[in-house]
């Protein structure tokens, strides 16, 4: 693209029609060292939140030329985006509350600074005046240093224009700075303290509504078999039995276009009707689809009520995809009521929240038909495939997530290739793990994994042939935010559909549809939303406060390069803290190592690790499980309770092993008066029984994965 860029007169973006005439000609014609158009760098969601936003605003020029600035300097996109979502709201409502008319008028040492002491907009929250402040000085900094080392004299006494001031304080100057800290803090913690400890019932959960999304899907395309087979006039209806551990039985209508219209004909125009009975038009054979409506469930135990499907009322609701569009306000607030009851959005945001909405064909949303016509139905209309679509995805997401730590953009990165996957047998062993690029690294480095994650990319990627029809699955080229530079070329991802990669909004919404209904609160009684990044915290607080993993073992698998990071993310929550002190109070006697608290230097950290003789090394073969760390025994070898351990149904015998050995240590102790001792044998026992009841949830979902439902079709 330079080159074309360089042999042409003017920009070749898309774009570049559109803002001519409308902004600063030489802003428009700003180039990089290299003599190429800055424009043509910077990405299309960019420009078009530009023209839909900020194009008639008095700032028009000063965001265009922050928006080539920071793209010049490789600023991911979505923190370009954020930064312009923030700014352009405050500026919008300080020029509206003053009455200003143009940036000459706008006086940052009196409008911002009202604004930042609360006396303009009092109803915004501390958290909100911060960012506000933050993405303002980071615009008005990161234009003028460029403008600065970047043009000559002449060009900056132009440009000089188009600068906004930079702000002679700070954050810390004002109140609301450490009450949104302390407040951003709280709020992490205290979600933090729900979900750590519960990482394994996330992964059993998951993986037995992927087994049941798997039993919905085998039994409709058994359906359609037979409604093809048969001939048999649609609808047709069918059931069949859960597994035991569910106890429900399942009924469901098969429907295809034409037979649905037919059959609601009281809601179908003539001309509609006419082309469903012709099935020409949208209701010809290629442009035909089956869908099914979910009817009712049933619990074979009379006494108890049936739960059915996990989903079905995301549906029933009507808040799946973009449910805000075509119905009446009163209908928006009562959804919108029913998503905050959830912690689905902000109280007081004036945004709609979308939480299910993947915004990627064929992912989660139903079909144009069935979407359109879900109000017709006596049941529930369910388009199968993008169901299992997103939860499958979301599955993967999820086992990556608590397995490992890893970030979203990392997530994005996993593709079907040699550099990626890694897989290699040593010792009658065998090491699996992925190769992608950190946040803020240019290279790749290493993330271990387990078997099991492993057999879900093999499913994704026996998902993706089958939606392809090919035995390999297409390069597609990056959309993870804020990376697309790094990953220029095509490569065949495993999280792509519909010929394109992924982005995080889609993971998201597939993420939370799978967890759907797992009610979670904080002690306040807020509910809380699983989160990814929310999911990275647990995971590093139940490492060092349950696993005692030191804390560079821990910076080491999060790929962090500062331990004060690390130390946020694993901080203790009040739930861990209670524990502890349980403990101290119940064995008054033990030693606390106060200076364990203070950071080791370099040197020390050295000697430690000397220490260690013996390196467990990736998957190895430990006490009831397989030990996931590259490096020295974060615990000298105590894997009971450890989160560097993945536990495994084959070696369950050893775990009842241990409760034995446990019972009979503790008598022994006993006998032989040493209290700590006994403390040790019980803490052996309930760690070892902890796992043994991780490994019963992974023995029940294995079983239900080899369940096949027995269809029943009534003709």
């Amino acid at each position: 693209m330079s080159k074309l860029t360089i042999a042409n007169e003017t920009p070749i973006s898309p774009f570049y029609h559109q803002l001519v005439g409308k902004v600063d000609n030489q802003v428009l014609h700003l180039r990089d060292k290299r003599n190429v158009f800055l424009l043509d760098k910077v990405d299309d969601s960019l420009i078009q939140y530009f023209l839909n936003n900020v194009l008639t605003q008095p700032w028009n020029n000063h965001f265009l030329l922050w928006a080539l600035i920071a793209r010049d300097k490789l600023v991911g996109t979505i923190s370009i985006r954020n930064r312009q979502s923030s700014v352009n709201t405050i500026l919008r409502e300080l020029f509206d509350a003053f009455q200003l008319k143009n940036v000459d008028e706008f006086n940052i040492d009196i409008h911002f600074y009202q604004y930042l002491k609360g006396e303009v907009f009092p109803e915004h929250s501390p958290n909100k005046r911060m960012q506000s402040l933050s993405s303002y000085r980071s615009l008005a900094y990161s234009c003028k240093r460029w403008v600065t080392s970047n043009l000559s004299i002449k060009q900056q006494s132009y440009f000089k224009r188009f600068l906004f001031k930079e702000p002679p304080f700070t954050s810390g100057d004002f109140s609301f700075h450490k009450l949104a800290r302390e407040k951003r803090h709280h709020t992490r913690k205290s979600e933090t303290d729900v979900i750590v400890g519960s990482l394994p019932t996330l992964r059993a959960e998951g993986h037995f509504r992927w087994n049941q999304l798997e039993r919905l899907r085998t039994s409709f395309l058994k359906a359609c078999e037979e409604a093809e087979k048969t001939n048999v006039e649609l609808p047709m209806e069918f059931n069949y039995a859960e597994p035991e551990r569910v106890g429900e039985h399942f009924y469901f209508r098969l429907w295809d276009k034409p037979s649905f219209v037919l059959h609601h004909q009281e809601h179908f125009s003539d001309s509609t009707i006419k082309s469903a009975q012709r099935r020409s038009s949208t209701f010809s054979v290629d442009n035909n689809q089956y869908f099914i409506e979910f009817i009712k469930a049933e619990s074979m135990n009379g006494e108890e009520e049936a739960e059915g499907l996990w989903f079905t009322e995301l549906f029933d609701k009507g808040i799946v995809g973009r449910w805000y569009r075509y119905i009446t306000e009163e209908e928006i607030k009562r959804r919108r009521e029913w998503l905050l009851s959830w912690g689905y959005g902000e109280e007081n945001s004036t945004t709609n929240p979308t939480p299910f909405d993947s915004k990627h064909k064929g992912i989660l949303s139903s079909s144009t038909f069935v979407s359109l016509h879900q109000n017709k139905a006596q049941g529930t209309l369910l388009d199968v495939e993008p169901l299992y679509a997103a939860a499958t995805f979301g599955l993967l997401a999820l086992d990556i997530f608590t397995t490992t730590g890893a970030r979203i953009n990392e997530l994005l990165q996993l593709s079907r290739t040699h550099k990626c996957i890694k897989i290699v047998k040593e010792d009658n062993k065998v090491h699996y793990s992925f190769y992608v690029v950190p946040k803020g690294r240019d290279a790749v480095e290493a993330y271990y994994a387990t078997e099991q994650t492993f057999k879900l990319m093999a499913r994704v990627y026996k998902m993706l042939q089958e939606h392809y029809n090919s035995n390999e699955i297409p390069k597609v080229k990056y959309r993870g935010e804020g990376r697309k530079h790094v990953f220029p070329e095509p490569r065949p991802y495993f999280f792509q559909y519909e010929g394109k990669a992924l982005t995080d909004l889609a993971i998201f919404p597939s993420l939370r549809f799978l967890l759907h209904g797992l009610r979670m609160e904080t002690q306040e009684g807020k509910p809380i939303i699983i989160k990814t990044h929310l999911l990275r915290h647990a995971f590093a607080t139940e490492a060092v406060q349950r696993g005692d993993m030191s804390l560079d073992i821990v910076a080491k698998i999060l790929h962090h390069r500062n331990l004060t990071t690390t130390a946020y993310y694993s901080e203790p929550t009040s739930s861990i803290i209670g524990e502890k002190v349980g403990e101290l109070h119940d064995i008054i006697l033990d030693y606390i190592d106060i200076d364990e608290a203070v950071l080791r230097h370099p040197e020390e950290l050295e000697s430690t690790l000397k220490e260690h003789k013996e390196k467990v090394g990736v998957f190895n073969n430990v006490l009831g499980g397989v030990c996931v760390t590259d490096r020295i025994c974060p615990i000298k070898m105590a894997c009971l309770g450890c989160q560097a351990k993945i536990p495994q149904p084959e070696k369950k015998h050893q775990l009842e092993e241990v409760i034995k050995l446990s019972k009979y240590e503790e008598k022994r102790y006993k006998d032989l008066g040493l209290p700590i001792e006994v403390k040790k044998a019980r803490k052996m026992r309930k760690d070892a029984r902890t796992e043994l009841q991780e490994i019963e949830q992974i023995e029940i979902y294995r079983k239900e994965q080899t369940y096949e439902p027995q269809v029943r079709f009534d003709k």
